[in-house]
């Protein structure tokens, strides 16, 4: 899984809480129960990991830096939530966080386990476009949910997903950030997060959901300009400088988790002024794009399950239940 082993683990441990102090190689040896050969060759795998460490003759090992990890040792341990992501997989490459978490619930896992990986290769968003997922720059994560919910109900997921993002983004960077209905985060009107909602059911209620999350952190304005669909943007790029994804991570989760419990007890329309007070689209011309039809008109707002409000050009006003807004009136 890409991840540490119990011993070097345990030596990760001892150097953290002793850090920026020497640990000597025979005391790790004599705690650990293993010989100076065993610590080193630890040691020289944290490093692989990205780990800084130094070692000095008579005085053993002393951590110096943490690598921006998204690992288990560098997650778990500093988790506030309550049920979500205490099942944690990590993988340094995976084709798809989403796959992988779909294979999971099959095989049982639990409700709130955690994918995330450093790199996709094969990371896609809604209609199955492809999602560029550029090796630890970003968080690729997906949440595995077990709560039964009504079919109808299951898309206002990615609604969640949304506002916790953008809530967050703005507690913790002063970014004020906006949701373009019905997955996309957006920073001054450039795509920052992607969200992809996939639902196993029977014909009435769920089995499960996986919510996957695509976030840009620390993309480079290079690494985002090309022939993408929309223009996009980074944390990095909005704030002025890299930030520790996993700052980034544990904030969203804690967020997350506050929303989906709060939308599990009251349901979505006690959370919708929430979320049009975020909308990128609500009061503005924009181009809905439903299967064959192009849908052209001002949102008005949104039902209390979630639908999108449109008033038409002819004074009709319709209501979208899925879509993809192609255009946005005033739009980078």
């Amino acid at each position: 899984m890409g991840s540490t082993k119990p011993t070097q683990l345990e030596i990760l441990k001892i150097l953290k809480q002793n850090e920026g102090n020497f640990v000597s190689g025979v005391g790790l040896a004599e705690r650990l129960g293993i010989s100076r050969p065993g610590v080193w060759k630890h040691i020289n795998r944290l490093r692989e990991m990205g780990y800084e460490i130094q070692s000095q003759s008579r005085l053993g090992y002393r951590l110096v830096a943490v690598p921006d990890s998204l690992a288990r040792e560098e997650i778990v341990p500093h988790l506030k939530t309550q049920w979500l992501a205490h099942s944690y997989h990590y993988l340094r490459t995976i084709g798809s966080t989403n796959d992988h978490a779909l294979l999971l619930a099959v095989e049982g896992a639990s409700h709130g386990t955690l994918v995330v990986a450093e790199e996709q290769t094969k990371g896609r968003g809604r209609l199955r476009r492809e999602w560029i997922s550029y090796p630890n720059r970003g968080i690729y994560l997906s949440i595995l949910l077990r709560n039964p919910l009504p079919v109808r109900v299951a898309p206002q997921l990615a609604y969640i997903g949304s506002l916790a993002l953008v809530k967050m983004l703005y507690e913790e960077f002063g970014i004020t950030a906006s949701i373009k209905w019905p997955n996309d985060v957006l920073i001054n009107g450039r795509k920052a997060a992607g969200i992809l909602t996939e639902t196993q059911s029977d014909q009435d209620f769920t089995r499960f959901s996986v919510m996957g999350i695509g976030i840009n952190v620390n993309h480079s304005r290079e690494e985002i300009t090309g022939p993408f669909r929309y223009p996009a943007t980074s944390i990095a790029i909005e704030v002025g400088f890299a930030v520790k994804r996993q700052r980034v991570l544990l904030q969203f989760l804690s967020q997350f988790e506050r929303d989906y419990d709060h939308f599990l007890q009251k349901g979505l329309s006690v959370m919708l002024p929430e979320f049009e007070a975020h909308s990128e689209v609500l009061g503005k011309i924009i181009t809905v794009v439903c299967g064959d039809r192009e849908i052209m008109g001002r949102a008005q707002g949104f039902t209390p399950e979630g639908a999108l409000l449109l008033l038409r050009e002819d004074g009709l006003q319709e209501t979208v239940w899925a879509g993809d807004v192609s255009h946005v009136e005033g739009a980078v």
